[in-house]
This record gives C-alpha cells, sequence and structure tokens, in this order.
C-alpha cells in the first residue's frame, strides 16, 4: 500500500516542467553582467570639480600649474574606477556557490514558467464489475478512461484515481503494473489507472480489468476524479481533474462461493457386483473481505445408495475425474481432510475461513445399490455449507457417473456395476466386462489412493459389517491477497 509523500520525486518534476536549459543560464549571467557595468560607470565616472576662488592664481602661470594638478587627479580617478570595475566584473562573472543567489535564481525561473492547472486535464472514467469468475476465483472490475489533456504540460508517469467502496479489496493478481491502490485523505482505498504518455493537446482511451472481490451495498458510485504522480517514495495529489468516475458495484452481491460435486465410478476395480467407488468434492469461498469461523460442509446421500465409509482417511492427489472441478496451483497449501460419517451423512469442519481465501477438498467412499445406472445417475445429493448451526448455502447434484483409469495399461480388469433387472453387466464405453476378480491390494493410481476392494469377500460380509478400507482425501488452501 502506497503512502502519501511529502515531495515530488526529481523525476516527476522534469515531467511536468520544461526547466531553464544552459544556455538560458549563460543569457542570464550576461545580461547581469553589463546591468553591473552600466551601473558602475554612470556613477564612479562622474568626477566633482573644485570651484576656483577669485584672486587665486590668476596669472598663466598659476592657470597651467592648477589644469596640470587636477589633469593628473582625473587620471588617477579614472585608473581607480577602471580596477573597481574591473574587479566587480570578475566577480560577477566566476561561478557563485551562495545558495540565496541559487534560490533567488531558482525562485526568478519558476515566475517565468505557467502553473500547471489540474482542471485542464478533462476526462471521464467507467467500471463495472464482471460475473463471478470460479476458475480465477475472483471478480473483475473492468475500467474504461478517456483524458484529454488540455494543460501545456506533456503528462507521463500520471494517474488517474477515483475512491472505492470500503468493503472491497483489491487483489494481488493480474496487471497489477496498470494501477496501484493507497490509502488517500479521505480514509478509504484509492484506486490509481496508469495514464499512458499524453501530449499536451492530446487524447488518450485505456482499458484495464482490475481484481476484486467483496461484497457491498454500494450500486453505482460517481466520485471525483484526481491526478497522481506516483514514485516509490509514495504518491503526490496534483489536484482534481475535470470529469468523473462512474462505477457500477452490483454484481458484488454475494457473502460465499459454495459448489459441489458428486461421481460414480461405474469401472471401480476389484469390487462385486452392485457395488462402486464414489468421489465427492467440493469448493467454498469466502467473498468478503472479513474472517468467518465455524464454517462447515456436508453431505447427503440419497436413499437407493448406501456408503460404506472408510476405516480412516489419507492424503491424496486429486483424482483424474475431479481434476477439471478441483483447479489448484503451486502456490495451495494442502493437509488432510477429516470426514465424519453418520450414515449417509458425511460432515467436514472446515473452522475458519479468511475474507478471498478459497478451500477446496474431495474423498472417497464405496457405495452399494440395485439400482440401475440409468436411475443413479438421477439421484440427488445434498450439500450444504453452514456458519455453525445456520444454513448458508444449499443446493443438490446429480450423482455423475465416471470412468475409473487405472496406474498402467496392463490394469485394466474391471468389475462393473450390474443391472440389477436383467443380472447382466451393463454396456460400458471405453471399459472392460471381465467379472472375474481382482486382488485385495490398494492400488496407488494418478488419482491418489483409493479404497481396497473387497472382491474377496462374499457379499454378506459386506452387508454385515464393514471391511477395512482405506479413503483418498484432500484439503486444499487457495489464500487471497489483497493489496
Amino acid at each position: 500500500m502506497l503512502k502519501k509523500a511529502s515531495i515530488l520525486s526529481l523525476g516527476a518534476i522534469v515531467a511536468l516542467s520544461p526547466g531553464i536549459t544552459a544556455a538560458a543560464e549563460a543569457d542570464l549571467k550576461e545580461k547581469q553582467n553589463e546591468e553591473i557595468k552600466e551601473e558602475l560607470v554612470n556613477t564612479d565616472s562622474i568626477i566633482p570639480v573644485e570651484e576656483i576662488k577669485e584672486g587665486e592664481k590668476s596669472s598663466g602661470e598659476a592657470e597651467l600649474e592648477e589644469e596640470s594638478r587636477e589633469d593628473s587627479e582625473r587620471s588617477k580617478e579614472k585608473e581607480e574606477t577602471s580596477e573597481k570595475l574591473e574587479i566587480n566584473t570578475e566577480e560577477v562573472q566566476q561561478p557563485s556557490d551562495n545558495e540565496n543567489n541559487k534560490e533567488k535564481a531558482q525562485e526568478k525561473e519558476e515566475d517565468n514558467e505557467p502553473e500547471f492547472i489540474a482542471s485542464d486535464i478533462q476526462g471521464t472514467l467507467s467500471g463495472s464489475v464482471s460475473e463471478f469468475n470460479e476458475k480465477e476465483g475472483h471478480y473483475y472490475l473492468n475500467v474504461k478512461v478517456n483524458i484529454t489533456n488540455r494543460s501545456l504540460y506533456d503528462l507521463e508517469d500520471t494517474y488517474v484515481g477515483f475512491s472505492l467502496p470500503k468493503d472491497i479489496r483489491v487483489l494481488e493478481t493480474g496487471d497489477a503494473s496498470s494501477f496501484e491502490l493507497f490509502d488517500g485523505d479521505n480514509g478509504v482505498n484509492n484506486l490509481a489507472i496508469k495514464l499512458p504518455k499524453i501530449k499536451a493537446g492530446a487524447a488518450k482511451e485505456m482499458n484495464v480489468k482490475v481484481p476484486v472481490v467483496g461484497k457491498t451495498s454500494a450500486k453505482t458510485v460517481n466520485s471525483s476524479l484526481e491526478l497522481f504522480v506516483i514514485s516509490p517514495e509514495g504518491y503526490v495529489s496534483l489536484g482534481k481533474i475535470s470529469g468523473n468516475a462512474n462505477v457500477n458495484y452490483a454484481n458484488l452481491k454475494e457473502e460465499w462461493h459454495f459448489n459441489g460435486v458428486a461421481q460414480a465410478l461405474t469401472d471401480f476395480p476389484g469390487l462385486p457386483k452392485n457395488h462402486f467407488g464414489m468421489q465427492f468434492g467440493f469448493k467454498l469461498q469466502n467473498l468478503t473481505i472479513e474472517k468467518v469461523n465455524n464454517m462447515k460442509v456436508e453431505f447427503i446421500v440419497p436413499n437407493g445408495v448406501k456408503i460404506h465409509k472408510p476405516d480412516q482417511y489419507e492424503e491424496a492427489d486429486i483424482p483424474e475425474a475431479l481434476k477439471e472441478f478441483l483447479n489448484r496451483d503451486s502456490g495451495d497449501i494442502s493437509d488432510a481432510l477429516t470426514i465424519n460419517w453418520s450414515g449417509n451423512t458425511a460432515k467436514i469442519n472446515i473452522g475458519s475461513v479468511e475474507g478471498g481465501h478459497t478451500y477446496q477438498g474431495f474423498f472417497s467412499a464405496v457405495g452399494e445399490s440395485k439400482l440401475s445406472l440409468d436411475v443413479i445417475k438421477e439421484l440427488k445429493v445434498k450439500i450444504t455449507l453452514n456458519n455453525g448451526s445456520k444454513t448458508v448455502r444449499e443446493l443438490t447434484v446429480p450423482i455423475e457417473l465416471v470412468n475409473y483409469k487405472g496406474s498402467s495399461e496392463k490394469d485394466n480388469t474391471v468389475i462393473p456395476i450390474k443391472n440389477s433387472n436383467t443380472n447382466s453387466p451393463v454396456k460400458q464405453t471405453g471399459s472392460s466386462h471381465n467379472t472375474s476378480s481382482t486382488s485385495t491390494k490398494s492400488k496407488t493410481v494418478e488419482g491418489g489412493l483409493l479404497p481396497k476392494t473387497a472382491s474377496t469377500y462374499p457379499l454378506g460380509a459386506l452387508a454385515g459389517g464393514m471391511i477395512a478400507m482405506l479413503g483418498a482425501a484432500l484439503l486444499v488452501v487457495r489464500k487471497r491477497f489483497f493489496l
């Protein structure tokens, strides 16, 4: 966050001021020397002549003697005047280190320069907030700026700024070189859009996308526009320009973004008929700028499917079928996810969620059903986001039918779900219908650790008691940093 600076940097001053050239400085010094010479000649070259008293030395000899004496005195005074003029001239021509003289020269230069008037800059700024970008995890404030420079100066390294609502924040992502954020004198965030170089009399238009999050009651806000110079030392206001900012914040109305998914792995290896692997995923993001405590996620699988929970869960990679749903980058922080099952209900305690942060995760289980695939894919899983005992978001999602991909091309032995009405395998594209059982050993695949299969156990063992299964789970936290 930029701070207010008390003095413009040298670069900023040069950008807005033409300055005085070395030739102009030499002309000024020469003019000053000529003025001094003229003043000395006019005042010191006038030699007073004493009046001659009547009766004194009236003879020709006395007159000659007096004239000789006067000529001698005049010659002496001229020599003294010449020496004085030479000395003063040399003193003027020599460079001076006197700071007072420098300050006076600078003041004279400034007096000769036209004043920069911010209101000579005319501009308009319009903006609106886009729909929430789920993949990137934020909104965009789309800003369009038009500036006409009617001043006598070229604009360079300048910004045009306006105030933001106090309950939204700009994120550290995107093209941050095109804008700056700082605390203004009004005590709120000010967003400054960098202007291109605009020559005197010219006009420019620019478009900037600013990533933001937040929830605000502000709809359309009109505010004044201000011109700034920004340097590493901070910012300095050059004054308000002619024109206003008009920004629409209507889309910033939600506190949470929440989504979930449920999948049935139709060719999960090693399971007997009517059993299949299941994968569940969720994403939640705090769209406000404040931390919210005691957040929970709940999945309820409908009747018609019986869930066999794993005895424990271990951290694993995101399964292939969930990679499109769960976005992850190298900056994310991952951890093990704890799931508490009660029958067909899974509960996940997330805890505190910071403003702007995203939490996402997945976990697995084994499902059992006598229903056909066509019926299973019509079933709805209820997913809720809770703040303590209060439900803040609720949604239902169908059970997606997806394929499981083994760890190698040789491992293609599968037990497909069988249609309970025909007692024959359901046709599945791209998967084997070989009904032979496979090893009970867990398989580590690209999708992570999957539950141990139960193909060597009779079906009655599944119905009568839980077998040992190892579940895969992952919790990923994506942090959002504000400017």
